[in-house]
């Protein structure tokens, strides 16, 4: 009998050390740090996929291993839906849905005016505003249609975030597609001024952004790539996808250089030159000039003023910043550029249109140039 409890206890003190062992396997797999993970982006990419999944109140057990899901938030503001699960190493992983087939989340990828990185937004009637800080230059400048949709997630977020900090988490790792994509920008610029500002003291926030548009001036990206020192925001884009090379985009002298400039004195440098050459020159010069300036406003006019005006027929109450003069529109991040090559013509062959675009062509091209990753057809 003695032998039989011997046997009992040493073989309970197996099991229980085998899974020690085995968690901690899984912990060590999951290690927050700088730097691309080709298995974190791809994961990122899973966890996005849940959004294709709309059953109410799904708490997605088993979903995807070493992480468990935490929350998602009501369809808010421009249809925006955000998403919060736990690593194994107590990561808190925020996911951003991209664009719906909603209106109002249509209008937000096309509304293209640009507003300063900090201010105030006031999203409904008889509401405080909300007061946003995503740079610390103040020639910093945003997207309009995703700031909306940005302050509305902020603003549901930001009460999770306090209890989350409060309960010890501090590594955060935001992930996107599409419009989810440019909309990790926002959230992670937002948390890092946050940390900035001693709000929160001690985060730390890595980003993998897919499939973006364009969403910032270089002013809001100098101070974002700034922030991130090079190795904690990612930018991944099928070089096939058209996508990532929107909003259209023009830079205007006056507006979209630093200060002073060689070129937009130019025209005073063509003084010395013989009668003839200085007509043509000049000519060309302020011909170039205006025509940049033009495309602008018009930009400014479709795609700010009347975008604009549609969206606060959407929103009863909104009050927006001033718009900035420009439409100078970049990305941020380090690029993670996913060029299409033979095998993936050949894969996607019958593939419908715009298949460029969807998780499966990025998840196809990272195991292109990444290696260790496990089969698609096995996830």
């Amino acid at each position: 009998m003695n032998s039989f409890k011997q046997y009992l206890v040493a073989a309970v003190a197996a099991l229980i050390l085998v899974g020690t062992v085995s968690i901690d396997v899984i912990a060590q797999s999951y290690r927050f740090k700088p730097g691309f993970d080709s298995k974190e982006c791809d994961e990122s990419y899973l966890l996005n996929a849940a959004f294709l999944d709309t059953t109410a109140k799904n708490s997605f057990p088993g979903f995807l291993e070493g992480y468990t899901f935490m929350y998602r938030s009501a369809a808010i503001g421009l249809d925006n839906v955000y998403d919060l699960w736990l690593r194994q190493d107590s990561t808190v992983i925020i996911t951003l849905r991209g664009t719906t087939a909603n209106a109002k989340s249509i209008m937000a990828d096309f509304y293209c005016a640009m507003f300063p990185a900090q201010g105030k937004i006031t999203l409904e009637q008889n509401k405080p505003p909300f007061a946003y800080k995503l740079a610390t230059d103040t020639k910093a400048a945003v997207h309009a249609g995703f700031l909306i949709s940005f302050a509305f997630i902020a603003q549901d977020f930001q009460p999770r975030l306090e209890e989350l900090y409060r309960k010890g988490y501090r590594k955060f790792l935001v992930c996107g597609h599409s419009q989810g994509g440019a909309l990790c920008y926002y959230v992670s610029a937002w948390l890092m001024q946050l940390r900035k500002d001693k709000v929160y003291p001690g985060i730390s926030v890595k980003t993998y952004a897919s499939a973006a548009p364009k969403m910032g001036n270089v002013y809001f990206v100098y101070d974002y790539d700034n922030a991130m020192h090079g190795e904690w925001s990612y930018s991944i884009v099928n070089t096939a996808d058209p996508v990532p090379e929107m909003p259209l985009t023009t830079q205007q002298l006056e507006i979209d250089m630093n200060t002073p400039n060689p070129l937009v004195n130019l025209a005073k440098r063509f003084d010395d030159l013989p009668f003839f050459k200085r007509i043509v020159l000049k000519h060309a010069y302020n011909s170039m000039r205006k025509k940049a300036r033009k495309s602008s406003e018009a930009y400014q006019k479709y795609l700010g003023g009347y975008a604009g005006k549609i969206i606060k027929g959407m929103q009863a109450g909104m009050v927006l910043p001033e718009p900035v003069k420009t439409t100078y529109f970049l990305r941020p991040g380090v690029p993670i550029t996913l060029s299409e090559n033979e095998a993936y013509r050949d894969h996607f062959k019958s593939a419908p249109n715009y298949f460029h675009h969807g998780f499966d062509a990025y998840r196809y091209l990272l195991r292109q140039y990444y290696e260790g990753l496990p089969d698609m057809k096995k996830q």
